[in-house]
């Protein structure tokens, strides 16, 4: 048997054992505590890299873009002062509208109704005014004829063959030239 003061030793042994596990214990606790704060202080860290590479990315991305769009403004800039000269030497020429019109042009247009019309207008023009004429004329010869149908009630008056295009030569009725009847017709399509 152990004597009482080996027993005292073992029972000290057996104290400070028990207070290098406490103090073991609660330095792991410590340990997983800081652990698991490392772990999350990881992962914010690691959540901020991968935002800053993210956005390191975006302004990679957004440098880019400003340099193309800094050379399309450029691009822009010269173009319009281009335009700018062009509309300046254009402005400087005297236009057929800015031009004072010659007496041969009074004449015909004095009040200058025709002035700014190119040559390809003005003689749409004059079909337009020629077609004009031959639909007046042909009112003109319809309206004489029923005119006469009501001054005359009493005469059987013949108006079969009768046209706005025939005319009366030496008392007989005549019709116009092939190639006049062509021109005239086309003119009142």
């Amino acid at each position: 048997m152990l004597g009482g003061d080996s027993m005292f030793h073992i029972a000290l042994e057996r104290d400070a054992a028990k207070k290098e596990v406490a103090l073991v214990q609660q330095s792991l606790e410590q340990a997983k505590v800081n652990h698991a704060a490392y772990k999350e202080k990881f992962k914010l860290q690691a959540g901020l890299l991968t935002k800053l590479n993210e956005k390191e990315e975006e302004a990679a991305r957004l440098t880019t873009e400003t340099e193309k769009l800094e050379g399309q403004v450029k691009d822009l800039t010269t173009e319009k002062k281009t335009l700018e000269g062009k509309v300046k030497e254009l402005e400087s020429r005297p236009s057929p509208s800015t031009t004072a019109p010659d007496s041969e042009e009074l004449v015909v247009d004095p009040n200058g109704e025709y002035k700014g019309f190119t040559r390809a207008a003005l003689v749409s023009r004059i079909f337009e005014l020629e077609a004009q004429q031959l639909d007046i004329a042909k009112s003109s010869f319809d309206n004489v004829v029923a005119q006469l149908l009501v001054l005359n009630p009493e005469v059987d008056l013949v108006t079969a063959g009768a046209s706005e295009l025939k005319e009366v030569q030496e008392g007989v009725i005549v019709s116009p030239s092939p190639e006049e009847e062509d021109y005239l017709v086309i003119l009142s399509l």
